[in-house]
C-alpha cells in the first residue's frame, strides 16, 4: 500500500528542508554583504572661510564599516582628499592642499557613518566632494556639496559729487564670497535702484563691491545700503538719514557741503582709521629697514656656492652636467640603483652638509599659472623612498611656488600673501639659531622664516622639488654686494643628465 500524498520517509524529508533553508540563509546573507549603499546628506552644506566642517555620509541599512576601504575625492580635479582603508589613514596620495587638514570620524564608522572632517576651511575647498566605499564585493558613492563663504565688512558710503540734479553716493565692501548682492533701501524699506555696480577680486579670491545711487530731495529719511550673502542669508548694512531741508531749493554746491556735513562723522572714523593704519604701516617699515639692513650685512659674507647631487635625483629630473640647474622631463631615465635616490617624490639634494654657521644661496624658478616647484632644506637623512610630507616634522624646511602663489610648508601649509610673488630666493640656513630664512632676491624682503627648526645636530643640506614638464631651477653664482636685482641670465638647460658617481663595484653612491 503506497504512502498519502505529501508524505516520504521522515528522515530525508527533514534533512532536505534544512539543507534548503541553510542554502536560501546563506545566499541572502551574502547579497546583504555583497551590496553596499552609501547616502549623503541631500543638500549642500555651507560654511564660512576659517571654520571647521563635517561632511556627513553614511551606509544604508546601517553596517560597519571599520573593515571598508573609504576614498573622499574632489569631483572637479579627481584626487583624493582622504582615503582610509582596514583602519588606517593613507596620505600617500592626498592634494598637497589638503594635508593635515582632514579626519575621518572614528568613532561612527562602526554604526556606517563616513563623515569627513575638514579643519580651517580656505576658499579653495569649495565645490562637490564624493565619498566612495567598496569592499571585495561591491561599490557605491555618494556626493557632497561644500559651499564655503566669506562675510565682508561693513558697508563704507563715501560722496561721489553733483550729478543729475542731486549728489553721487557710493556703497563699498570688502571680503565677500560669494559674490554678494549691493542693495539700497529707501526709508520705508523701498528698494531703490543703483546707477552703477562694479566688482573685482583680491588675491585671495575675495570680492569686493562697489554700487552707487543719485540723491536727490525727493529721497527724504534714512538711506540704507545692504550687503548680503544670500548663500548664508548673512548680510551688513549703513544708514544715513537724509532730512528734506538739505535739498528744498539749493543749489548743486549746497547739495554737495550738505552731504559732506552729513557724511562728516563718516571721514572722521575712517581718517582715525586710516591714521592708525599709517602708522602702523610706517613702524612696519622701519622694522623691514632694519631687517634690510641686516640682510645686507649677512648675505655677503655668507654667501655659498651650491651644486646639484645626480645620485640623489628622481629618475624624471635631469641635472645639468655643471650640476647647477635641474629640469622636470616626463621621460623615465633608467639609472643605477640607490639607495640615496628619491623613488616617489621628484627631488634632489645639494652636494653640501652644513652642521654649523650660517649660509645662503640663490635659486631661479620659473613663474607661470602651471608651474609647481619647491625650495629649502632638509636633513641629510631625510626619507628618500616612498611617500612622505614635506614638512618640518619629516626634517624638511621649504617654500613651495604653487600656480603664481607661495606657500611655507607648514603643518598644514600656509599660504602668503605677496606681491609680486617672488621666483628669484634667497635660501638662509642659520645653523646656529636653528632658522631656515628666505628672501626676495629682487628687492631683500624677507619672505617667511621657519623659527626653532629642529636640526638635532644633524647634517643639512639643500632641497629641490619639482613637479611641472618643462619647468627648471637654477642655481645662481652671483655674491650680492647689495641686494639689488642680480645680473640677468637664463638658466644652463639641462639637456643631457649628469652621471651618477660610481664607487668601484658599479653601484651608484648612497
Amino acid at each position: 500500500m503506497g504512502l498519502p500524498w505529501g508524505c516520504g520517509h521522515p528522515s530525508l524529508t527533514g534533512h532536505a528542508r534544512g539543507l534548503l533553508t541553510s542554502l536560501l540563509t546563506l545566499l541572502l546573507l551574502r547579497l546583504g554583504s555583497a551590496q553596499l549603499r552609501v547616502e549623503g546628506p541631500g543638500q549642500p552644506v555651507t560654511a564660512t572661510v576659517g571654520q571647521d566642517v563635517v561632511l556627513p555620509c553614511h551606509l544604508s541599512p546601517q553596517h560597519d564599516a571599520r573593515s571598508l576601504e573609504v576614498r573622499w575625492i574632489r569631483d572637479e580635479f579627481s584626487e583624493t582628499v582622504h582615503h582610509y582603508r582596514n583602519g588606517e589613514d593613507l596620505y600617500g596620495e592626498q592634494m598637497w592642499a589638503y594635508a593635515g587638514r582632514t579626519e575621518l570620524a572614528r568613532d561612527g564608522l562602526s554604526a556606517g557613518n563616513l563623515d569627513l572632517r575638514i579643519t580651517g576651511l580656505r576658499l579653495y575647498d569649495d565645490g562637490r566632494y564624493i565619498g566612495i566605499v567598496k569592499n571585495a564585493d561591491s561599490y557605491d558613492e555618494a556626493t557632497v556639496d561644500l559651499e564655503v563663504s566669506a562675510t565682508g565688512a561693513d558697508p563704507h558710503l563715501y560722496l561721489g559729487g553733483y550729478e543729475a540734479g542731486g549728489v553721487r553716493v557710493l556703497c563699498q565692501s570688502a571680503g565677500w564670497y560669494p559674490l554678494p548682492q549691493l542693495l539700497w533701501r529707501g526709508a520705508h524699506g523701498q528698494h531703490l535702484p543703483s546707477v552703477s555696480q562694479k566688482h573685482s577680486k583680491d588675491q585671495e579670491g575675495l570680492f569686493e563691491i562697489e554700487g552707487a545711487i543719485i540723491v536727490t530731495g525727493s529721497m527724504e529719511g534714512p538711506l540704507s545700503c545692504v550687503v548680503r550673502n544670500s548663500r548664508i542669508q548673512q548680510e551688513r548694512k549703513f544708514s544715513l538719514h537724509i532730512a528734506a531741508p538739505f535739498f528744498h531749493n539749493a543749489q548743486p554746491w549746497m547739495v554737495a557741503l550738505a552731504l559732506v556735513l552729513v557724511l562728516l562723522a563718516v571721514f572722521i572714523g575712517l581718517g582715525v582709521y586710516l591714521f592708525r593704519k599709517q602708522a602702523a604701516q610706517r613702524r612696519e617699515l622701519e622694522k623691514q629697514a632694519a631687517e634690510l639692513e641686516w640682510r645686507k650685512f649677512l648675505l655677503p659674507h655668507n654667501t655659498v656656492k651650491v651644486t646639484l647631487d645626480p645620485s640623489t635625483a628622481h629618475s624624471y629630473l635631469i641635472v645639468s652636467e655643471d650640476q647647477r640647474s635641474v629640469r622636470w622631463e616626463s621621460n623615465w631615465q633608467q639609472l643605477p640603483y640607490s639607495k640615496g635616490t628619491f623613488d616617489n617624490w621628484c627631488s634632489v639634494l645639494g652636494r653640501e652638509e652644513f652642521r654649523e654657521g650660517r649660509h645662503c644661496w640663490q635659486v631661479d624658478g620659473e613663474e607661470g599659472t602651471h608651474s609647481l616647484w619647491t625650495v629649502g632644506v632638509a636633513k641629510a637623512s631625510v626619507e628618500r623612498k616612498g611617500w612622505f610630507n614635506m614638512t618640518p616634522e619629516e626634517g624638511i624646511w621649504a617654500l613651495q611656488y604653487d600656480n603664481g602663489k607661495i606657500l611655507s610648508l607648514t603643518s598644514p601649509p600656509t599660504p602668503l600673501s605677496l606681491s609680486p610673488v617672488p621666483t628669484r630666493i634667497w635660501v638662509c640656513l642659520d645653523c646656529t639659531q636653528g632658522q631656515v630664512s628666505f628672501i626676495n632676491a629682487d628687492n631683500g624682503v624677507k619672505i617667511y622664516t621657519f623659527k626653532e627648526a629642529s636640526f638635532n645636530g644633524e647634517s643639512i643640506r639643500p632641497w629641490f622639488w619639482l613637479r611641472t614638464e618643462g619647468i627648471q631651477l637654477c642655481l645662481r653664482d652671483n655674491t650680492p654686494q647689495t641686494l639689488s636685482p642680480a645680473l640677468g641670465g637664463s638658466c644652463p638647460s639641462p639637456d643631457t643628465p649628469a652621471s651618477p658617481l660610481l664607487d668601484p663595484a658599479g653601484a651608484a653612491q648612497e
